[in-house]
C-alpha cells in the first residue's frame, strides 16, 4: 500500500529553477532496501515456525478438550513468495513487477488459511477454538504456551514506529526536492501528476479487480524508472534508515527486549515442533 509521499505544491505560474540533480551513489535496486528495524522482524522462515508450532499447541489443546482438528501448516517457501518486504513502502519501486502488473500487486495475496480453515469447522469447535472473554479457546492458550517464558517485548510500538520513521521521512528536505525531479521526470513522460500518491491513486486504475490495463503499466513502469532516475528512492530510504537508526539508538532497552522475546520464542517453537516429532 503506497503512503504518502508529502510534496510541494504544484508549480506556480512563475518558473521554477531546475531542480538539483538526483544523486548517484547508494542503493539501486530494490533487494538492497533494507531497513535498520529489519533485523527485528521475523523471517518468512521464522514466521513458519512459530506458526507451525502454534498449530502444534492448538492442536493439543483441543485435543485436551476431546477434538480432534488438523489445521492448515505453514509453508516457508509460500510465505517468502507473498513477502514483498520493503519493495512497496516508497510506492511501486521494482519496474519488472510494474511492467508487467502495473499498480497491482505483484506477489499473490496472503492465504487467510487459518480464518478459512475455521469458518469450515462445526460451531461447537469453533466456540472451543475461540473461546470467550471468560475462557480462553484454544487460539489464545496456544499463543500463552508459544510466548512461555518470553521476556515482555512491545511488537506493537515497532510497528508503529515503523509507520513515524516513514512518514518522517517523507517531509525531509531531500526527499521533497526528489519529488520535484519525479514529478519533472512524470511530465517528460507525458504525465501530469504531482505526487507519486497522484499517479497510484488515477481513478482508472481499478485496484480491486484483477485486469490490468496497458496504460496502467506504462504509467507505473514511466512512475519507478522516474523514482530511480530522480533520486526519490535513495532519498526517502535513506531518511528512513536515518531515523530508525536513531529510534533504535534511542531506545536501547526496548529493541534488547524485542530481541531476546523473539530469540525465546522461536526457542521454545523449536522444542515444540522437536518434541512433536519424537513421539
Amino acid at each position: 500500500m503506497l503512503l504518502a509521499v508529502v510534496t510541494a505544491a504544484c508549480a506556480a505560474e512563475q518558473p521554477q529553477p531546475p531542480a538539483p540533480p538526483a544523486p548517484t551513489q547508494g542503493v539501486t535496486v530494490v533487494e538492497k532496501l533494507v531497513l535498520p528495524f529489519d533485523a527485528y522482524k521475523t523471517t518468512p522462515k521464522q514466521r513458519a515456525v512459530l506458526g507451525n508450532a502454534h498449530n502444534r499447541l492448538l492442536v493439543a489443546c483441543m485435543r485436551e478438550h476431546g477434538i480432534t482438528v488438523t489445521p492448515p501448516a505453514e509453508d516457508p517457501k509460500t510465505l517468502a513468495a507473498i513477502d514483498p518486504g520493503n519493495s512497496r513502502r516508497y510506492g511501486v519501486t521494482d519496474i519488472d513487477a510494474a511492467r508487467t502488473h502495473g499498480y497491482h500487486l505483484a506477489r499473490p495475496p496472503a492465504p487467510n488459511t487459518t480464518d478459512a480453515w475455521a469458518a469450515k469447522l462445526p460451531e461447537q469447535t469453533r466456540q472451543r477454538l475461540y473461546g470467550t472473554a471468560a475462557d480462553r479457546g484454544c487460539v489464545d492458550q496456544a499463543t500463552l504456551g508459544l510466548d512461555k517464558g518470553a521476556p515482555k517485548a512491545d511488537w506493537p510500538w515497532l510497528a508503529q514506529q515503523d509507520s513515524v520513521t516513514l512518514e518522517q521521512a517523507a517531509k525531509d528536505p531531500s526527499v521533497v526536492t526528489a519529488v520535484k525531479r519525479w514529478r519533472e521526470c512524470m511530465s517528460k513522460a507525458g504525465h501530469s501528476y504531482a505526487s507519486p500518491e497522484a499517479a497510484i491513486g488515477d481513478k482508472r486504475w481499478n485496484l480491486d479487480q484483477p485486469q490490468v490495463s496497458e496504460a496502467e503499466k506504462r504509467t507505473a513502469t514511466d512512475d519507478t524508472t522516474c523514482k530511480w532516475s530522480s533520486g526519490l528512492v535513495l532519498a526517502w530510504y535513506t531518511a528512513d534508515a536515518e531515523r530508525q537508526d536513531k529510534v533504535i539508538t534511542d531506545n536501547p532497552a526496548r529493541f534488547s527486549a524485542l530481541r531476546a522475546n523473539l530469540k525465546q520464542r522461536l526457542k521454545r517453537a523449536s522444542a515444540v515442533l522437536s518434541a512433536d516429532e519424537g513421539r
